[in-house]
């Protein structure tokens, strides 16, 4: 089990190797972010030989204002499971051993929660109906597109803007999410305001000013800064700066959510045409029974020549199909094995004959081979 460190201010759960170590780094890691994140300081990636912490530890488990927990993730599963009462499920789209983590801050009725990974991903899930959840950029390098439309670092990400939302993030991702749950906030004011928000209907793209983005992300490091920084005070002080929190992040996102940018440009954030395309492709990948084998099952099935389906995800994802559906099959059995399924039983259920092929694409994936997966999950069975 991860350890929890219990230090003034802050709680920390890292995984047990890494030991208390690892302290200092996490606690440079918060406190730089809070004066402005930049690539040299991410905190030191987790032994890939150790499973990550598990997100259990954080489901449902009230964090107050003085508490910021941390944790370090090898596996995008464990990295997805984080985000309390989702319905979110993470695939691994780029090669290489997989590095994520999340900080998390709680204020009454507002979590924050600042994801960062490393490889591409693609995001699809639900916020719980009762949540308004969006996300701002800290990092946002390479392609991105939110339900389609091309997302950039001005960028307000609105989650739950639709029943379920697709997005594929690049490698070099760091988001700050807000979700907020109306009725918990601290006064009627706040949850007045908080409901009609989730009454309207967004889209999932809100293109922001580079000034208001900018102020936006200082608001929010600064307000980690507060909560991390809180020293145990009493009770009723606790609840009063919980609600300044909860009303400074409140109407910066109220704001930075109904105030249009003078000279945002609609188009750019609008699905791409062939966005629906890739959806159908990705809705058949999901059962082993559909999913597809090859560029010309694919084809067949979805009645399109091989030159629409290389331009629609070359347009779309800029990828090559014949990767996606690799490296989407990969995931699935990369799941199966964590389900303590055998090497043999997951890799041929879906479609990989060759194992030894397989098993040299596995690792290009995921930086190690799927036996080592099978041997750390039922390990951890045991």
């Amino acid at each position: 089990m991860p350890k929890v460190l219990r230090l003034p201010a802050f709680h920390y759960r890292i995984s047990a190797s890494e030991g208390f170590h690892r302290e200092k780094a996490c606690r440079g890691f918060l406190t730089a972010w809070c004066s402005g994140y930049n690539e040299s300081i991410r905190p030191p990636p987790p032994d890939p030989m150790t499973p990550s912490a598990d997100p259990s530890d954080f489901s449902g488990t009230p964090l107050f204002a003085r508490t910021v927990a941390f944790c370090a993730f090898t596996d995008v599963e464990e990295q997805a499971r984080i985000f309390d009462g989702w319905d979110l499920n993470y695939t691994q789209i780029s090669g290489g051993l997989f590095h994520g983590s999340s900080s998390i801050v709680s204020l009454g009725g507002i979590r924050l929660l600042v994801e960062d990974l490393d490889k591409v991903i693609l995001q699809q899930g639900a916020v719980p109906a009762d949540r308004i959840a969006v996300a701002v950029p800290l990092e946002l390098e390479g392609l991105a597109r939110m339900c389609g439309g091309k997302s950039g670092r001005d960028s307000l990400h609105v989650f739950s803007s639709q029943p379920v939302f697709e997005f594929y993030s690049p490698d070099r991702h760091v988001l700050v999410n807000v979700e907020i749950e109306p009725d918990k906030l601290s006064t009627e004011a706040m949850r007045t305001l908080a409901a009609s928000l989730r009454a309207r209907t967004f889209a999932p793209l809100i293109p922001m000013e580079t000034h208001v983005a900018d102020r936006l992300r200082v608001l929010l490091r600064n307000t980690m800064a507060a909560a991390a920084k809180c020293a145990p005070i009493e009770d009723v002080t606790t609840q009063d700066r919980i609600e300044l929190l909860e009303r400074t992040v409140l109407y910066a996102i109220s704001e930075a959510m109904t105030v249009p940018a003078p000279d945002a440009d609609a188009l750019a954030t609008r699905p791409t045409k062939y966005w629906s395309l890739v959806n159908a492709v990705q809705e058949r990948l999901q059962d082993a029974s559909t999913c597809p084998l090859s560029i010309a099952e694919l084809c067949v099935q979805l009645g399109i020549s091989r030159r629409t389906a290389q331009y629609a995800f070359n347009d779309t994802l800029n990828l090559n199909p014949i990767a996606y559906l690799r490296a989407v099959r990969l995931n699935h059995v990369r799941r199966a094995l964590r389900l303590g399924e055998s090497v043999t039983s997951a890799a041929t259920q879906w479609g990989f004959w060759h194992l030894s092929s397989f098993a040299q694409d596995y690792r290009t994936m995921f930086g190690e081979l799927p036996s080592a997966t099978a041997r750390r999950y039922a390990h951890r069975g045991n």
